[in-house]
């Protein structure tokens, strides 16, 4: 009888364990969240937005879809990024980007590794680092109830998402979006004030480039 209740506890233990080790597998956890995403033909890849950015350290109050906003871009996820016509040149958007996207963690040249959870308004969320394919490296968070992006941390910034919305097609993306400065990124810790926040009023998937961005 001992023999049989040892066997089973060692069962059960080990079955515990393999579950704690497959749900902090980085590829799982990919699995998850591009699950939760509706696929990898739902993340977003090429796209027309038109926002209201504030660089302001005072919250400002959401915004209708309706209202003007102050910029409309044009993204193709890990490639560029044009404001207008105008194209951006600087890396670090790029790859911010593209992180928002998610479709950075599917990369082959991507590296992906845990790192210790935190808390994004005060709920659970997991991370993931990515390097090699970026030249700094760069962790996203997801909430553990949803596997949706919480958070991306990245240089000197957290970028906090909320306020979920879905495109037409049926693309879903965070229209809400807080950029914190670290007081020491190494601690985790945030200043006290935002530093920017950006609103983001339509969102449309592109099948190709406007013709007046092409090369």
């Amino acid at each position: 009888m001992r023999l049989v209740l040892s066997l089973v506890l060692c069962c059960g233990s080990f079955q515990s364990t393999a579950a704690l080790a497959a749900e902090s597998d980085p590829q799982e956890l990919v699995k998850h969240v591009v699950k939760a995403a509706g696929g990898e033909d739902m993340l977003l890849k090429l796209f027309r937005f038109r926002e209201r950015l504030l660089v302001t350290d005072t919250p400002a109050a959401l915004v209708a879809k309706d209202e003007k906003g102050n910029r409309t871009s044009v993204v193709q996820v890990s490639g560029d990024w044009w404001i207008g016509t105008a194209k951006r040149d600087k890396d670090k958007v790029r790859v911010l980007c593209w992180a928002w996207s998610v479709r950075i963690l599917l990369d082959p040249t991507s590296k992906i590794q845990t790192v210790p959870d935190i808390a994004v308004a005060d709920k659970p969320a997991f991370g993931l680092r990515v390097t090699e394919s970026v030249k700094e490296p760069i962790d996203l968070f997801f909430d553990k109830d949803t596997n949706r992006l919480v958070a991306i941390d990245y240089t000197d910034t957290r970028h906090v998402f909320s306020e979920w919305k879905k495109t037409d097609e049926g693309h879903e993306y965070p229209s809400h979006v807080v950029g914190f400065r670290f007081a020491d990124r190494k601690a985790g810790t945030l200043k006290g004030k935002q530093w920017y926040q950006t609103d983001i009023l339509e969102l449309t998937p592109l099948q190709e480039l406007p013709i007046e961005l092409k090369r």
